[in-house]
C-alpha cells in the first residue's frame, strides 16, 4: 500500500478526465462528485481506467513525484488496459488501523457478469501518515479483449467500503472494447 500526496488525485482527476478543478481543494465538502468518484461522509474514492500496464512502476515513485496515468476510454482486441482504485482519508480504530473493504463488479455489453467479488481487502492495516494520502487499492483490474470477448461497452463497478466508519462509495466506470481493426 502507498500514500503520495493529495496533488496525485487532483492531477488524475483534473487533467485525466477534464473536470472542473474542485479536487484543488482540501476541504472533500466542496468536490463534486461523478459516477467514476465519490466523496461521503469525509472518505473520498475514485476509479481510473488506463492504458499504463506500467502502472506499477508509475505508482512507486518518490513522494514528491506526481505520477502520470493516461486515461483509456476505448480498448482495441489484443491490448490491454487496467483499471486502478484510489481512496482518501479512511477512519482508523481505537488500535490505529484503517479497514478498507472493495467489491468489484464487470458487465459484459451483452449484460452477462465477468467478475464479481466482495470483500476484498484494500486496506487492513496501521493508518501510516497522514490520512489525506492518496492510497491505491490492491484491487486492481486487468482486462485484455480476447477473441470471443463481446464487443461494446463493458461496465466496471467498485463499491469501496470504510469499515470504521460505516461508509461505502459505489463507483462505476466504462470502456468499449473494439475490433482491432476498427
Amino acid at each position: 500500500m502507498h500514500r503520495f500526496i493529495l496533488c496525485a488525485l487532483v492531477w488524475l482527476s483534473w487533467n485525466a478526465y477534464g473536470d472542473e478543478p474542485a479536487w484543488l481543494d482540501a476541504d472533500r465538502s466542496k468536490w463534486t462528485d461523478t459516477e467514476f468518484r465519490k466523496v461521503k461522509n469525509d472518505f473520498a474514492a475514485m476509479l481510473l481506467v488506463t492504458p499504463d500496464t506500467n502502472w506499477k512502476e508509475k505508482w512507486d515513485t518518490p513522494p514528491d513525484t506526481v505520477p502520470r496515468f493516461r486515461v483509456a476510454k476505448t480498448v482495441k482486441m489484443g491490448e490491454q488496459i487496467v483499471v486502478l482504485t484510489f481512496f482518501v482519508n479512511p477512519k482508523p480504530d481505537e488500535q490505529g488501523n484503517a479497514n478498507v473493504i472493495c467489491g468489484i463488479k464487470v458487465t459484459r455489453p451483452n449484460k452477462t457478469v465477468s467478475v464479481n467479488e466482495r470483500n476484498i481487502p484494500c486496506m487492513r492495516a496501521p493508518l501510516v501518515g497522514n490520512p489525506n494520502y492518496i492510497r491505491l487499492s490492491p484491487a486492481v483490474i486487468h482486462f485484455i479483449g480476447e477473441k470471443n470477448d463481446p464487443l461494446g461497452t463493458w461496465v466496471v463497478e467498485v463499491d469501496v467500503e470504510d469499515v470504521n466508519r460505516n461508509t461505502t462509495l459505489h463507483l462505476q466506470t466504462r470502456f468499449t472494447l473494439m475490433r482491432s481493426d476498427g
